[in-house]
């Protein structure tokens, strides 16, 4: 081997100037265009891998306690006889409005006519005449 200028390694392609400077300007865009590709992928997802396991260990720790597990059925269990017990009360409203109802129009419905006052008790002065 007693041609080594000719010779190619395997950093520098086939055919490459063996100047130095071309292959640190292209080194130097393909740096630029990487980091350009990090900041859009940056701007497009925000957050790391840090932060998502973070988010993902809150989320399993939460409510796993049998504590409050209990608490929530507990209050749920309130909120169902409270909306039962309302529930009752608001029939009971109802009948007893219903009831009235029926009461007035009893009241209200045609009566018969007062009889005709006689007339010797009109003369006399006897009062009304009727009983």
């Amino acid at each position: 081997m007693a041609d080594d200028q000719t010779t190619s390694t395997a950093a520098d392609p086939p055919g490459a100037d063996p100047d130095s400077s071309s292959t640190d300007e292209r080194l130097t865009r393909v740096e630029n265009a990487v980091e350009r590709i990090e900041q859009a992928i940056g701007r497009l997802v925000p957050g790391s891998h840090a932060d998502a396991q973070a988010r993902t260990e809150r989320r399993l720790d939460r409510g796993s306690d049998v504590a409050e597990q209990v608490r929530a059925e507990l209050a749920r269990a309130k909120d169902e006889e409270t909306a039962a017990a309302a529930a009752a009360t608001a029939a009971d409203t109802e009948r007893t409005e219903r009831r009235e109802l029926h009461t007035r129009l009893a009241r209200l419905e045609e009566q018969p006519p007062a009889p005709p006052r006689a007339r010797r008790t009109v003369l006399l002065g006897w009062g009304d005449g009727r009983s």
